[in-house]
């Protein structure tokens, strides 16, 4: 699969071409173009910085842009061998450790998750969502841009890596492929952070992934930007926008002006696509007029870059030079050397993390019902091997709560047991279980509204649903019911198939903790609670969690239960809160993380069948 993507990715940016999304595309290159024959001719009339007039007598417009000088310079023809090399090294290898900025979406949302809680109702609509998104986005990845770039300058380790890019002496669209992998490497961990930062608020404002206005499969606001003179920036042509304008976005010309070798232009316009991140930090140049500049490192020495391999080795040893300056010799050094090997593994241990969290994104939702069959089969390629079947009931919750509660609770807790896990998707919640008897009734049946099946009933939707499963290719199921009246149907049917299944290395289980060791009761009493307080059916607990699952499902205005019959719930309900619902809801799921990751660690295939063959014997 690594060799795989190395080829995969490696092709993709030989072909950046005809790739809409890589910034060579060939609409941007002919839109730079006819802004160039646009430049050619403002130039005619143009002044120098001077306020001198610019003299006409120049070669024709194809001639001028095609400038034989320039295209064929030595700094260009290391250009594109440079190209041709990094689309193996970088994008073929190094991009594969890479911090995703999914990544990065799928832990901060985890995160405010955690911290707040999961919003009841969205606070941002779809459609504004969508408007919101497509400038937040931009914003936070320029921000990124500006933020790596000013930092390659001002950290001296960091500067010897990216005097690759500013060591080409002519510019050319293929320029801005001209930087070392670890300058790449850093720029793009920081754009990850901070555009998995916006992705991620907004998903958890809206409850749904954030969508950008898009064209050819960009941000419309990149498109446009790369359609109105990206190429030009790295080019021998040109082209100023006017000062109000300039004080906005930045300009091919004034990204000229930073590569300038000429002193008074060092560490100027840092910015991508705005200019007010310079203007902030003080590095904002506008040019009055068209500047004759010479590009490279310095007047003295433009490019000391002889190769492409001393493009890749130079700046690491003229990093290691400047640390070594720093900390002189001896013990520091072997400590600085031992940091630098400390922070390369932290990283690539949360890049792994990262794509791990990514898998659990891989499919827009974990519940079966809500994928697509070419989802589900995406997702058990990628990993996804187990799966939980929750089971509910149809049952009176009392005059406030509605009859649905143990599906809305299993839902929910299941969805948050399979992000914890894993590797997981949640098949749809079994609502027709055993909730007493139908003639005469007894049980929740007493009350009106409640569905009962018979208890062989619910145990063979029970197991079918196990072996529909199995069929697909899940090797992990487990059960988790809601109710109390599921829980020894459910011991039941693992059991048996445990035993069935026992040679195939599959686990099959029955997660009574989830119901019956959860502590809530416990750290209710701790928090205060007298056990009348608490109640059982329908108490405190129950309500609590619907608060906070779905609040819209708790009455505030009961209708009162007939005479002679009692309300069908138990304990002091007004101190219910989405609050406790919360931790009640994370009890569960703690309760059954723990429980499955004991039964997976303990899992042995061989001593299972084994046992299971004795017992056949």
């Amino acid at each position: 699969m690594f060799l795989e993507n190395v080829q995969i990715n490696t092709i993709h940016q030989y072909l950046s071409l005809v790739v809409p999304e890589s910034r060579v595309y060939w609409l941007y290159l002919i839109s730079a173009l006819i802004l160039a024959f646009i430049a050619y001719h403002q130039i005619n009339h143009d002044h120098d910085e001077d306020g001198n007039d610019i003299p006409s007598s120049r070669p024709g417009f194809l001639a001028w842009v095609f400038n034989k000088e320039v295209w064929l310079h030595p700094s260009s023809l290391q250009d594109y061998k440079f190209f041709l090399i990094n689309a193996i090294v970088y994008y073929g290898f190094v991009v594969q450790f890479m911090l995703g900025m999914h990544g990065v979406a799928v832990f901060m949302n985890g995160t405010l998750t955690s911290m707040f809680g999961e919003l009841s109702a969205p606070l941002i609509t779809s459609e504004v969502s969508l408007i919101i998104y497509t400038i937040l986005s931009v914003i936070a990845i320029d921000l990124g841009v500006y933020l790596s770039h000013r930092m390659m300058h001002n950290v001296p380790v960091l500067w010897e890596f990216h005097k690759v890019h500013h060591s080409a002496v002519q510019l050319n669209p293929m320029t801005l492929f001209r930087m070392h992998p670890v300058d790449l490497f850093i720029t793009a961990t920081t754009v990850a952070i901070l555009g998995g930062i916006a992705y991620a608020g907004l998903f958890y404002f809206t409850g749904e992934k954030p969508q950008a206005l898009t064209l050819f499969g960009l941000n419309i606001i990149t498109f446009v930007f790369y359609i109105v003179g990206y190429n030009l920036r790295h080019s021998h042509i040109w082209l100023n926008y006017p000062v109000w304008l300039s004080k906005i976005f930045i300009s091919p010309a004034q990204h000229q002006i930073h590569h300038s070798s000429d002193p008074k232009h060092f560490d100027q316009n840092f910015g991508l696509i705005f200019s007010f991140w310079d203007i902030i930090g003080k590095s904002h140049y506008i040019p009055r007029g068209h500047e004759k500049l010479k590009y490279g490192l310095s007047r003295e020495e433009p490019n000391p870059f002889n190769s492409v391999s001393d493009i890749y080795f130079k700046p690491f040893q003229w990093s290691w030079n400047i640390i070594s300056d720093t900390l002189g010799s001896g013990p520091r050094k072997i400590m600085a050397a031992l940091s630098i090997f400390i922070l390369a593994s932290g990283y690539l241990t949360l890049s792994n993390l990262s794509k791990q969290q990514i898998a659990l994104s891989t499919v827009p939702s974990v519940h079966l019902a809500k994928l697509t069959w070419t989802e589900i089969n995406q997702a058990m390629q990628k990993g996804y091997d187990t799966v939980l079947i929750p089971t509910g009931g149809i049952e009176q919750n009392g005059p406030h709560v509605v009859l649905g509660k143990h599906n809305l609770v299993i839902s929910r807790a299941a969805h948050d047991l399979a992000h914890k896990m894993g590797n997981t998707l949640v098949a749809p919640v079994i609502d027709h279980v055993p909730e007493g008897a139908i003639d005469p009734k007894d049980g929740h049946m007493i009350f009106t509204g409640t569905i009962s099946v018979p208890e062989d009933v619910f145990q063979s939707v029970l197991e079918a649903t196990a072996r529909s499963m199995r069929a697909h290719g899940f090797r992990k199921i487990f059960f988790i019911g809601d109710s109390g009246g599921n829980q020894e149907g459910q011991e039941q049917v693992a059991d048996r198939l445990s035993k069935e299944w026992a040679r195939d290395d599959m686990i099959v289980a029955h997660i009574g903790d989830y119901y019956s060791a959860n502590g809530q009761f416990a750290h209710l009493q701790n928090a205060g609670y007298a056990d009348k307080e608490i109640g059982w059916h329908a108490g405190m607990r129950d309500t609590s969690e619907l608060l906070y699952v779905a609040p819209e499902a708790v009455r505030k205005k009961w209708v009162k239960w007939p005479e002679g019959m009692q309300s069908g719930a138990s304990g002091s309900l007004s101190k219910s809160s989405a609050k406790i619902g919360r931790q009640m809801i994370a009890l569960k799921v703690d309760a059954a993380y723990r429980q499955i990751s004991e039964i997976v660690k303990n899992h042995d295939p061989a001593s299972s069948a084994d046992r299971i063959a004795l017992q056949v014997e």
